[in-house]
């Protein structure tokens, strides 16, 4: 793991005037506006798919997850992370839109308040932490646990949040 006091970089972004951090090791590309292409009868959470220099992924909604309006997105962009699905015990590639990408900022460990410390509308386990910047609060997300298939449909196909 790495040292508590020692900085990680996160690709900060907003959604819905809200923010949100993903670890920027993660991150493969930022992408402006795409065409999404739905898919039927996909998890609520899953906007559709994309190509991706070949190869299809799904790209994630987090106003879905995590509870926001659903305000129609004019200008948008779609960050393409890598991340590690237990289940297929494999990295996958997926996106998920945002209103912008803001920038990039180092945070220390110990800076990071545990998700268990506030009333998220996001099951805590998809949080790695709460973060303050400038005076404003961001979500830190767990890109592994938030944006896994797996995590994000129930036996009925319905999407899931707890």
């Amino acid at each position: 793991m790495g040292n508590k006091t020692e900085n990680n970089a996160y690709l900060m972004f907003e959604v819905n005037n809200e923010l949100y951090a993903v670890k920027v090791h993660k991150v493969v590309e930022v992408l402006e506006k795409q065409r999404i292409t739905k898919i039927p009868k996909a998890p609520k959470s899953i906007k559709g798919v994309i190509s991706f220099r070949g190869e299809i992924i799904p790209v994630f909604d987090v106003r879905v997850i995590a509870e926001l309006p659903a305000t129609p997105l004019d200008d948008f962009v779609i960050i393409v992370l890598t991340v590690y699905n237990s289940h297929y015990n494999e990295n996958l590639t997926v996106g998920t839109i945002a209103n912008c990408v803001k920038n990039v900022i180092e945070i220390k460990p110990l800076d990071i308040n545990p998700a268990s410390d506030f009333n998220s509308k996001i099951n805590p386990d998809f949080i790695i932490g709460i973060y303050k910047f400038d005076g404003q609060l961001i979500t830190i997300l767990n890109t592994d646990l938030i944006f896994d298939l797996s995590n994000n449909i129930n036996h009925d196909n319905q999407y899931l949040i707890q």
